[in-house]
């Protein structure tokens, strides 16, 4: 079987959008009702905390993608930076994330199809989001990319009218300004907090997406890091202010319906016209924008990690017609297939974070081991301790921080999902014998 290539033919501001359409602007909308009991109410206060960890690491994914401009992403980077064995159950972790990422907003796009048209079942709005997504990816990452313009735009454009609302009826004395999204003191509590940022991290982990893409991108050991921090800055700045607004508008959030919250808010302010203009964009939004940017990701890694000969050979083949790891697009079609059909909402969004905390520790102590303690580059002393110690170092700290207080669920089935890819890691080497096979990097 003949193999072509992928195509670098994305430019930084192509990899910003794909991963701000990954992180999903309308995010905070379809899964609102989830964050509201546990944070009690301060979801806004979770998007910071969120976003203050993932900008430290960020900086550490910076200097990584700099340094090997590969698809592997987390995979890679712990690979080179600590050791090919744990490069593998790093990459191993964050495939559980990326398997239950786009099955988790394939479920949030069905619910909201279901809801417009309930004579439509829940399921088969589920495959045809998988069948849609999976046909647009195959056919390559240039048509993946100009949907995502055209699908981030209308999702900005209705946060637009939806902060404007709010504004309109705050100057008219309809409500009242409210701080309660930051700072609920009936409420605080700061375990709850940390477990409800737990869940919120699963909104920034499409920044970790953008590094997946570093071989189809023009110049990238620059245009990745770039990308990478300006979209979390800009991602997290959406989530803060279009939450904060909410809980200004409503902010007796016990009465909200979980389910339906934020679009019950969006009535509330906007009345039915934009209720219905949110749905669709809701729709469009989860069912295909970030059902195919996810799929296009953990393809991407199951990609890397093929071609390195840790997953099955095929995995790594790519199209030369259409320049897409078309196997590896497929499989992930249909591994998500069952979860979006079969599991809850709930349930995976209690455990969806796991692999990505998991890859983001280890990442910025593979920063700390590689570039730190054993880096022979003649860069100036202030420059090495920002950004190879005090950046990995905080990044490290936030992002433990926020992974032992995740859900028991999370950590049972991380657990049993590390102990798998661990056998199945010894079992390819030969329990350990045989070297762990790699990327050999020119």
């Amino acid at each position: 079987m003949e193999h072509g290539q992928l195509k670098r033919t994305l430019k930084t501001s192509d990899l910003i959008i794909f991963g701000l359409v990954f992180m999903i602007p309308l995010g905070p909308a379809g899964m609102y009702g989830v964050y509201l009991e546990p944070s009690g109410g301060m979801v806004a206060l979770c998007y910071l905390i969120g976003m203050v960890a993932m900008f430290f690491t960020g900086m550490s994914y910076k200097v990584m993608a700099q340094k090997f401009p590969t698809a592997g992403s987390v995979y890679v980077y712990v690979q080179k930076g600590v050791s090919p064995a744990l490069g593998f159950l790093t990459g191993w972790a964050i495939l559980l994330d990326y398997f239950l990422m786009p099955a988790t907003v394939v479920i949030i796009g069905s619910i909201y199809g279901n809801a417009l048209i309930p004579s439509i079942p829940a399921w088969i709005w589920i495959l045809g989001f998988i069948i849609f997504s999976t046909t647009i990816n195959v056919l390559g990452v240039d048509l993946m990319s100009k949907c995502s313009w055209v699908l981030f735009t209308l999702q900005i454009i209705v946060i637009i009218a939806f902060i404007g609302c709010i504004i309109r009826l705050l100057l008219n004395g309809s409500i009242h300004f409210s701080m309660i999204s930051f700072y609920n003191p009936e409420q605080f509590d700061l375990s709850s907090i940390l477990k409800a940022t737990g869940i919120v991290i699963l909104s920034y982990l499409g920044y970790d997406a953008i590094s997946t893409l570093a071989e189809e991108t023009i110049n990238p050991e620059k245009a990745v890091g770039k990308a990478i921090i300006l979209s979390i800055l800009i991602i997290g700045l959406i989530f803060i202010s279009t939450t904060f607004f909410a809980g200004m508008a409503y902010p007796n959030y016990q009465d909200l319906n979980p389910d339906t919250a934020f679009t019950d808010v969006v009535t509330f302010v906007g009345g039915t016209w934009l209720n219905v203009i949110t749905t669709i964009t809701l729709i469009l939004s989860f069912g295909i924008a970030t059902t195919q940017a996810s799929q296009v990701a953990v393809a991407r890694v199951l990609f890397a990690m093929g071609r390195d000969g840790v997953l099955p050979k095929q995995l790594a083949y790519v199209s030369k017609k259409t320049h897409s790891p078309v196997f590896a697009t497929v499989l992930v079609g249909i591994i998500i297939t069952p979860i979006s059909i079969f599991c809850s909402l709930n349930f995976i969004s209690s455990i969806v974070s796991f692999g990505a905390l998991f890859g983001f520790i280890l990442l910025n102590l593979a920063v700390i081991s590689r570039f730190l303690l054993h880096n022979d580059e003649s860069i100036s002393l202030q420059k090495k301790i920002v950004n190879y110690g005090i950046c990995p170092i905080i990044g490290f700290a936030v992002t433990m921080w926020i992974f032992i207080n995740l859900d028991t669920n999370a950590h049972l089935i991380g657990a049993i999902w590390l102990l798998i890819g661990g056998l199945y890691l010894a079992s390819v080497t030969k329990f350990f014998k045989n070297p762990v096979p790699q990327l050999e990097l020119n």
